[in-house]
């Protein structure tokens, strides 16, 4: 395992072993173009939403007024159609791993005269902007999708670069200052969030004990314990997210979750969160989502503060 921030403290913050689970299927999160055939398809494209995230649609004619048909709109905040684009706002009402048929009907005459999209409900990522052709697309729209790919791999080059450093630095604190996590101008902090962090009432695991935090240069680790309810699932965390809660978009690069364990039906276990914080002023508070592996299920711990 990385020796990164988290890893180094895990003797003072946690104990356990650690197992490996199979990935979360990551949802395409740059713009997502899709181009319509002439004959209707089996099976619709299926496009990533969120609760309180925003997905826009943009279709390449305009639409018929009062055909949107979406599927479960009355749990949505906010499903606003215009002359040619949708505006999306899922609420906490839609449930994690629900699909949603979306349609909508064109003005003009050109096949096909509708459109239809399959929304799968995610428990924290979503796709912003959708493009939706009806044609042969255009020089801009390639190299947009280009430059959101180019961004994708430089991200996966330097986590590589970051992976492949720790894996052979010195641990404990050695390994800190070996990374450049210890500054005398970033001291080491840790803070109780006794008082401040709760447990969603959506959340599908309870919160018990002492959420703590801690910083160290550029890095921040949440720990907490949450108990897997009785008659319930094992669940298994897969990855989490860290969004301020006062700036909607504002979100924490998450660099690990630990251990990846099963927690068993009425059984309790510590978990924790570390994520790249540059910004020492980002105190809170957050909100940490953390979903599991297979199931769908989302564990919400709302108030976390930061050193």
């Amino acid at each position: 395992m990385p020796a990164s921030f988290l890893v180094l403290l895990l003797p003072v913050l946690l104990s356990g072993p650690v197992s490996a689970e199979p990935a979360f299927k990551p949802c395409q999160t740059g713009v997502h173009h899709v181009e319509l055939p002439v004959t209707v398809p089996e099976e619709p494209v299926q496009v990533c939403i969120s609760p309180g995230q925003t997905t826009i649609i943009n279709f390449d004619g305009a639409l018929v007024s009062g055909s949107l048909s979406l599927e479960g709109a009355d749990r949505f905040t906010l499903a606003e159609p215009g002359l040619s684009t949708l505006k999306l706002v899922p609420s906490e009402k839609l449930a994690v791993g629900e699909r949603l048929r979306l349609t909508v009907r064109f003005q003009d005459a050109a096949a096909p005269t509708s459109a239809a999209l399959l929304l799968v409900v995610h428990p924290a990522q979503a796709t912003p902007l959708v493009d939706v052709h009806r044609q042969s697309r255009t020089v801009e729209s390639f190299r947009q999708e280009l430059g959101a790919r180019d961004a994708q791999l430089r991200q996966c080059q330097e986590e590589n670069t970051r992976l492949r450093a720790e894996s052979t630095s010195a641990h404990g604190l050695a390994g800190l200052q070996a990374l450049g996590l210890l500054r005398i101008d970033t001291p080491f902090e840790a803070r109780d969030n006794s008082k401040s962090a709760k447990g969603s009432p959506a959340s599908a695991l309870l919160l018990g004990g002492i959420v703590r935090s801690f910083r160290a240069a550029e890095r921040v680790a949440v720990t907490m314990s949450l108990r897997n309810p009785e008659g319930a699932a094992a669940w298994t965390a897969q990855g989490a997210k860290i969004v301020l809660e006062d700036k909607r978009g504002v979100e924490l690069k998450v660099l690990e979750v630990w251990p990846r364990e099963p927690i068993p039906p009425g059984r309790t276990l510590k978990l924790v969160v570390e994520a790249e914080a540059p910004d020492v002023n980002a105190k809170g508070p957050f909100t940490l989502r953390l979903w599991e592996a297979e199931g769908g299920r989302t564990a919400i711990v709302q108030g976390v503060m930061l050193p």
